[in-house]
């Protein structure tokens, strides 16, 4: 198959869990024979190639710009596919969906992973709200299939279109520690800090956070892991907190993200939108016990593998379950082997390259070669 990505920064993945999904379904598709094409933002990605990890890259021009730059560089990357021999299009998030009509026309097949409730978060204004409600219809209607990545969110679009979507979690990988220097760098001692890692943005609710750890009795530290280009207020206030167990690094990316992951003593989630976070998946890939807020989509991920606490009372019942942590090292232990086996059953990239295998050759009215 010839298949094309659009609606992600780019690669090598440095910007967030699509461009980590993208980037592993791709090299995965890749060994069995496939030709991926991702189209990559030129004001993102810095490195001059047109290939990564046998992905073919096009840069593709776009601007900076919270609600235009994405769709805009979207919309220049549909042009550039009907010129190409590409069989599916591949569009991520379902504000993109508006152009599938497009390659549509060429004869192309086209599809969409659609990210949990785009419009609930709150970096978007009202307007920008409204479309993002339309965008899930056009995803729909205009598209030649769906992939979600939680069951809660492929029950929303069967309740709410009665279409039957295709259900594909991100992987992670089982990994431990094999560079524990990394932490030195940051002044960390290996099991003696809690860790989020995620964007500094209010629905993921690092005010929380930082709230309910500022009454917590401990002498371990809180690491805050991750940055925005949009909330620069909120994140202001975040860091004006005066305690001085409360850091924060900004972004990390490779050895170093997965050295805080692997040497943290838990990994604490209070995001409450969107489906399948791979920031989640791979914590808990990487050995952590995982304590989230009890969305559906949390919950979903974490099964009987993780500790959960009441979102809806903010900082309070945080603080009551970090504090419970923070006491029983033989609690956060038993966690941590239990969200190991569950990476390795559920959330494998080699199940999620299969199933993406089949759900694009079933679009295309192809079956699996055989010998697979």
């Amino acid at each position: 198959m010839k298949i094309a990505k659009v609606g992600i920064k780019g690669l090598p993945a440095r910007f967030g869990g699509w461009e980590t999904i993208v980037e592993e379904i791709s090299t995965g598709l890749i060994k069995k024979g496939h030709n991926v094409t991702v189209y990559c933002r030129n004001d993102r990605v810095r490195i001059d190639r047109e290939e990564y990890r046998g992905i073919q890259l096009v840069k593709v021009p776009a601007i900076w710009s919270k609600h235009f730059g994405t769709i805009l560089h979207s919309f220049l990357c549909t042009i550039h596919i009907l010129k190409t021999d590409v069989e599916i299009v591949h569009y991520y998030t379902a504000a993109n969906a508006i152009f599938a009509p497009l390659p549509r026309l060429f004869g192309k097949k086209v599809v969409c992973s659609v990210d949990g409730l785009d419009w609930q978060r709150a970096k978007w204004e009202k307007l920008v709200k409204v479309y993002l409600k339309l965008a899930e219809y056009l995803a729909v209607y205009l598209t030649n299939g769906i992939i979600t990545d939680a069951k809660t969110i492929e029950k929303y679009y069967l309740d709410k279109f009665k279409v039957r979507t295709t259900c594909i979690p991100c992987g992670a990988y089982v990994s431990d520690s094999t560079h524990p220097e990394w932490i030195n760098r940051f002044g960390l001692q290996s099991k003696r800090y809690f860790l989020f890692v995620g964007r500094l943005t209010p629905e993921n609710n690092i005010h929380h956070l930082v709230k309910a750890f500022e009454r917590v009795r401990t002498d371990m530290k809180l690491v805050i892991v991750g940055d925005d280009p949009y909330h620069k207020a909120y994140i202001v206030s975040l860091k004006s907190t005066c305690d001085p167990r409360i850091m924060f690094t900004g972004y990390v990316y490779g050895q170093g993200y997965k050295e805080l992951n692997c040497n943290a003593y838990a990994y604490v989630f209070p995001d409450e939108v969107g489906g399948t976070h791979p920031a989640l998946v791979e914590a808990m890939g990487f050995g952590n016990c995982v304590l989230v807020n009890d969305t559906p989509s949390n919950l979903e991920v974490i099964g009987e593998a993780g500790l959960s606490y009441e979102g809806r009372n903010g900082a309070e019942d945080l603080r009551r379950e970090i504090q419970s942590l923070a006491d029983d090292s033989d609690l956060v232990n038993s966690y941590k082997a239990k969200a190991i086996n569950r990476i390795r059953i559920y959330y494998s990239w080699d199940k999620a390259v299969e199933k993406h295998e089949k759900f694009y050759l079933a679009i295309l009215g192809r079956r699996v070669p055989s010998g697979r």
